[in-house]
């Protein structure tokens, strides 16, 4: 133990060497001296350097003092508290002897006792036997009577009698348990003696019930009935809580109790709740395809006048600490939960799981629980979600699988029978601005704005899934739809003559892409206003707008419209080429006849009276497309060499005919199209002034000038053009483009007409 002690004290401190810290001192003390006289006219303040040096040694010795005589005192205090300590032990350990010695006396006086206090029990027993004595006699009498009382209703005296009864045995049994020695037998007896006591309870607590289950009525008609049923409640709950009281004490607890019946009211309310809300499901799928509409309806109605009454009647009936307003929306709000989910189980089909969710969204609104008669905040009373945000998710999921199946069905039944439109042998149908059109796109989107606003009275969560799932399913339509269109070209490609509107029908599905581009935008304002950003206005560039699914649908549906405007310029070149004015294009047949641009322009003249029928967009987009196209064949047949002049006179003839047939394909196109730009056939200008050129000396600066202009000229197309002069060799003319040019790398020229020359 000492070892221990020292090893937590430390070492013991080293002997104070009284010498050594003496010469320490002097050492100190001199260099201090040294350091404060180190000049001559220091010497001088010597006499205050000493003055200084008394004053801080007066000044040390005094707190020294003062702390020996603290210490001392602390030492004084303490060894007078340690006296005082030991005289206490002293007087205490005196005490504790003359105990001891008491003790030892009165060891024979609790034999000599034992005999009184076995007197002292028997007597208490034939107290309260004697107490109990009239009621022991009279429990069969008592008991008859009380069950009588029960059944003819009156319940007040009832409970009296069953008070007295429960009494006499609970002090019986008490003193029973009391006893040292307890007797089983004695127990055993006692508790049948007093078995119909605990059956009439019972009894009393069903006529109870029977009341409770039928608040709501009784309330309106008798409220006595539920005044009586409550007091009893309480005066047994007094005695649950007295008895509760005595168990600490004496550890015993009579035969039923704790009744709880108050607990058990509330758990009547829940039932009588649970019975109104499944008792009025009239009908089920199998009789009635409306049952659920119909029961969600009732409920409804059932519950505001329900709730009418509980917030108005029974207020006054119940005691304030049952708070009866608040428990009994609860307790309202918990079965319907779980009846709810119970519905759910059943597996719902379509239309049912949309009256679901509806009647579930509606439920904390001025339909149900803000109903005015109620206004009843589910927020005050703390009720969480009617139903689980799992369960709702689910639901919605489940509800968006079937919309899924039955888009995908509507979408292909609809393009089926548009399909077959398309054969008929009439014009599509024209809006009020004569743009053709079928009545896909509106069937489609009716469809969709329907299921939209149902979706719209369930939540703005729903809204938005159900506007994706549209937008995902029209993207996998929109294959199914290019790929009707071109199966249409294919069969009118195979015979001509079979559609005899096929070019109309075509038109129609240009303008119908462009309609289901702008129903989309649409419905996304519309629903989705606050999701996404807003639409750039017309004619402003979209690059800023955000790629969502509705965009990229859009550019979908943008992608098959240009797919039916290619179709479209297809059968224009399909016409031209039968002419075979675009053969005749730069041949000799072409230098003395205007036929092949009359027909050009004659042909589009003529298509132009259809196309009119298309969209401003489409229209616009045909017209550019087909001004290149045009553009592209007259320079295939320039830049080919099908014509080599021989002399001057035809190379200026033919030049000053490209000028003249590229000014009758602007005014064409201007006519046709006044607001777009035609200025692509300005290159045949550019063209015809190399041809035209007769001294090939100053050809070099024309061909140059030729090349800033249109910088996507390829080698080949230049040497092709230079050589169509017929003055020039295919050495001096390639000499000449590469010196131009340079070598040609096609990676680096820009775009232009040329490059798509090139590459078509």
């Amino acid at each position: 133990m000492m070892s221990d002690e020292g090893h937590d004290q430390g070492p013991a401190p080293a002997p104070l060497d009284l010498g050594r810290v003496e010469t320490v001192a002097r050492e100190a003390a001199m260099k201090y001296v040294a350091n404060l006289l180190q000049r001559p006219e220091q010497l001088e303040k010597v006499d205050q350097f000493k003055r200084r040096a008394a004053r801080k040694k007066a000044s040390v010795e005094a707190m020294l003092k003062t702390a020996v005589q603290s210490q001392l005192d602390g030492v004084k205090t303490g060894l007078n508290q340690l006296q005082s300590a030991l005289q206490d032990v002293y007087e205490i350990k005196q005490s504790l002897d003359e105990v001891d010695e008491n003790y030892k006396s009165i060891q024979p006086l609790h034999d000599k006792l034992k005999e009184v206090k076995r007197e002292n029990s028997e007597f208490c027993q034939l107290a309260a036997a004697q107490e109990n004595l009239k009621h022991i006699f009279t429990v069969p009498e008592s008991v008859s009577r009380t069950r009588d009382l029960i059944n003819d209703g009156k319940l007040l005296q009832a409970h009296k009698h069953l008070a007295d009864l429960e009494m006499s045995r609970d002090d019986l049994l008490l003193e029973l348990h009391r006893q040292p020695n307890q007797s089983p037998t004695d127990n055993n007896t006692l508790k049948r003696y007093f078995a119909d006591v605990e059956k009439l309870s019972e009894d009393l607590g069903k006529q109870l019930w029977i009341i409770l289950h039928q608040t709501l009525k009784a309330v309106r008609r008798e409220p006595t009935l539920i005044v009586t049923a409550l007091r009893l409640i309480e005066r047994e709950e007094r005695m649950d809580q007295a008895w509760s009281r005595k168990k600490e004490q004496t550890g015993f607890m009579p035969p039923g109790r704790p009744k709880n019946w108050r607990q058990r009211a509330f758990a009547v309310f829940e039932e009588s709740i649970t019975a109104t809300i499944e008792g009025n499901q009239l009908n089920d799928r199998s009789g009635d395809k409306m049952w659920l509409v119909k029961h969600l309806e009732l409920t409804r109605q059932l519950m505001i006048d329900n709730l009418k009454v509980v917030k108005t009647l029974l207020p006054p009936v119940f005691p304030p600490e049952y708070q009866i307003v608040k428990r009994y929306v609860q307790m309202y709000h918990k079965a319907l939960g779980s009846h709810l989910v119970e519905l759910i189980d059943q597996e719902l089909e379509g239309n049912e799981i949309v009256s679901l969710l509806q009647w579930v969204h509606a439920y904390d609104s001025p339909d149900l629980l803000r109903h005015p008669g109620l206004n009843i905040d589910t927020r005050e009373l703390g009720l969480g979600p009617l139903l689980e945000n799992s369960v709702i998710e689910d639901l919605q999921n489940h509800y968006l699988k079937n919309m899924k199946s039955n888009i995908a069905e509507w979408t292909r039944n609809a393009l089926k029978s548009d399909y077959k439109d398309w054969f008929k042998d009439e014009q599509p149908e024209a809006d009020a601005d004569g743009f053709f059109n079928t009545p896909l796109p509106v069937i489609i989107f009716q469809m969709m704005e329907q299921n939209l606003q149902v979706a719209q009275l369930i939540s703005q969560d729903l809204v938005k899934k159900v506007l994706e799932l549209f937008a995902d399913e029209l993207s996998q339509y929109a294959s199914e739809y290019e790929g009707e269109i071109k199966n249409f070209r294919e069969r009118h490609l195979a015979n001509r003559n079979e559609q005899k509107y096929f070019l109309h029908y075509v038109i129609a599905n240009a303008n119908n892409c462009l309609c289901f581009g702008e129903y989309m935008k649409q419905l996304r304002k519309r629903y989705l206003k606050n999701e996404y950003e807003e639409e750039a206005e017309e004619g402003e560039e979209e690059t800023d707008i955000r790629r969502d699914r509705f965009q990229k649908l859009t550019d979908t549906f943008s992608q098959i419209s240009r797919l039916c405007c290619r179709i479209i310029l297809d059968e224009f070149f399909i016409d031209l080429k039968d002419s075979n004015c675009l053969n005749e294009l730069m041949t000799r047949a072409w230098m003395s006849s205007s036929n092949a641009i009359d027909i050009i322009c004659a042909t589009w003249a003529d298509y132009n009276e259809d196309f009119l029928h298309l969209r401003p967009k489409n229209f616009d987009m045909l017209v550019t497309t087909g001004q290149r196209k045009i553009l592209t064949e007259y320079l295939r047949a320039l830049l080919s060499r099908k014509l080599s002049f021989k002399n001057y006179k035809e190379r200026r003839e033919s030049a000053d005919k490209m000028l003249k047939e590229a000014t009758s394909l602007k005014e064409l196109f201007h006519h046709v199209s006044p607001k777009q730009d035609n200025s692509i056939f300005d290159v045949l200008y550019s063209l015809a002034e190399v041809l035209k050129l007769k001294d090939n000396s100053m050809l070099s600066l024309e061909v140059t000038g030729l090349v800033k202009k249109h910088p996507d000229i390829r080698l080949e197309q230049l040497i092709n053009l230079i050589l169509c002069r017929g003055d020039m060799n295919k050495s001096e003319a390639r000499q000449m483009a590469v010196d131009t040019l340079g070598e040609d790398d096609a990676n680096n020229k820009p775009k232009g007409i040329f490059s798509e020359l090139a590459n078509s």
